[in-house]
């Protein structure tokens, strides 16, 4: 393979998926994921060890995904925005039988059908969605194809050490940026298959799987080793991040094409008074809680900017110290904020 490629966000999860032996992918081709099972199908084609299943509907994408997994495969799915309570279904029988699934979820314009426009207004129902039955799913949230790698191979391994759903939140736009990925300059980790499977490689025993617990006592024992799991998750994970300039009094929070948008304008500032930092959170769960905050102490001004009616201030307002001075800024509808937008939103309120 090429060190360098010129990939679309969608592609370089792709390719990503393939390096870190994904041997199965399973989804409905609906918009805006049908360049990553494109993708996919050419590389299947080509006789990278992978292979594409088309299913009728997104649920029956996911359960195929669940008796592939319990077969011993590496196994990808994808959905947009529409399809995400179905991504929230799956995500629940997954935590309860224990099992590893990596999930995109191309987010765009609703509710209901919406639009095919890029939007960040799944933020809170993926986080909190996962959370039905006291499961849980990391979620993280690549801007770059770049990004896209890194944060598909930082999937694989989650859900492979704590057995569990993960999600990758990429909006339409983000699948659609175009970028050179550099992947001799990337760390691809091999990710060992360390979950069980029906197989029975434990000693030659069969392995049972069920997500159904209809006595009292077998469902509290399987809460509490959930609640575990994720003590042991939230104490080993800190999440991840990018930042952009040091010690500012203004910071910016924003992530995904938002965030990008974002470096374009502070970009733009140059050498003018009051100079800006960027906070981007790459996972929004776990969420990098202690880098932010240690960011905001250096700190007067908050600058939130996202893609929906004010989710991701919803989801930052436990950090937020009483006396800072917070500033919101949303676009709806599927507009991407243009650059002039920010900036000049951002000289206004300073």
């Amino acid at each position: 393979m090429e060190k360098k490629r010129l990939l679309k966000g969608a592609e370089a999860i792709g390719e990503a998926a393939i390096q870190t032996g994904c041997t199965r992918f399973y989804a409905y081709p609906v918009p805006n994921q049908s360049d990553l099972m494109e993708y996919l199908i050419q590389e299947e084609n080509n006789g990278r060890g992978l292979t594409v299943f088309q299913a009728e509907d997104p649920l029956a994408a996911f359960f195929m995904a669940y008796g592939a997994t319990i077969g011993g495969a590496r196994v990808l799915t994808a959905v947009n925005s529409v399809d995400l309570p179905d991504a929230l279904r799956a995500a629940s029988y997954f935590s309860a039988a224990d099992l590893p699934l990596v999930c995109i979820v191309f987010t765009q314009s609703g509710p209901g059908s919406g639009n095919i426009y890029p939007e960040q207004s799944d933020t809170l129902a993926a986080l909190y969605g996962t959370r039905v039955g006291d499961g849980f799913a990391p979620v993280l949230t690549p801007s770059t194809p770049t990004d896209c790698v890194l944060a598909t191979n930082e999937a694989f391994r989650l859900a492979e050490t704590y057995h569990v759903p993960v999600f990758i939140l990429l909006d339409a736009a983000c699948a659609q940026l175009t970028e050179t990925v550099d992947f001799s300059a990337l760390k691809i980790h091999d990710i060992p298959k360390n979950h069980p499977t029906i197989k029975g490689e434990n000693g030659g025993q069969p392995v049972k799987f069920t997500t159904l617990a209809l006595d009292i006592e077998k469902m509290e024992e399987r809460k509490e080793a959930l609640k575990e799991k994720q003590a042991r998750f939230l104490g080993e994970e800190d999440g991840s991040y990018k930042i952009e300039g040091n010690e500012n009094t203004t910071l910016v929070v924003a992530f995904g094409i938002a965030a990008i948008q974002a470096k374009r304008a502070l970009e733009s500032f140059q050498n003018e008074v009051n100079p800006c930092s960027l906070f981007e959170p790459t996972s929004l769960y776990p969420f990098p809680k202690k880098a932010l905050q240690e960011a905001m102490s250096k700190a007067n001004q908050l600058f939130i900017l996202d893609m929906s009616n004010g989710q991701l201030a919803e989801l930052l307002k436990p950090y937020i110290p009483e006396d800072m001075t917070l500033h919101t800024f949303s676009t709806t509808g599927g507009a991407v904020p243009r650059v002039e937008q920010i900036k000049s939103w951002i000289q206004q309120a300073l």
